[in-house]
């Protein structure tokens, strides 16, 4: 299964969407600071998806994007945000975000997209991570 980096500073989203996709078989790896995800980003580590949320302090989701297209372009990166209107939706794509999900989700629609997501980046339940 995957490995997912989840990244937000709302711990019981945090710990919903840790739940959630472990319980499909995903290895999570949950991460509450900006800072800290772009040191793992840039870290060898394997990460095959990352969900994000756009606010957070002190480095905002759309600041970690930009660091994760630099150090893994090919990252499948999914926002996960209460805050996206047209013009976020739009900047997000732009950026190259696989997919997003507006808060409050359902579990369906964070296990549809991230399958989705997975597909389309080349990560299938057989692959080891």
């Amino acid at each position: 299964m995957a490995r997912i980096m989840i990244v937000d500073d709302d711990e019981d989203v945090l710990v919903t969407l840790r739940v959630l996709l472990k319980n499909e078989g995903h290895s999570v790896i949950p991460i509450t600071e900006g800072l800290e995800a772009m040191e793992r980003l840039n870290s060898l580590d394997p990460i095959d998806l990352m969900l994000v949320d756009l606010r957070m302090a002190p480095v905002d989701g759309l600041e970690l994007i930009e660091h994760a297209r630099k150090a893994r372009p090919n990252l499948g990166i999914i926002v996960v945000s209460a805050y996206l209107d047209d013009a976020a939706v739009q900047r997000i794509l732009d950026m190259g975000c696989t997919a997003y999900i507006r808060k409050p989700f359902t579990a369906e629609d964070v296990l549809d997209n991230v399958r989705e997501v997975l597909l389309e980046t080349g990560v299938t339940s057989s692959d080891e991570s």
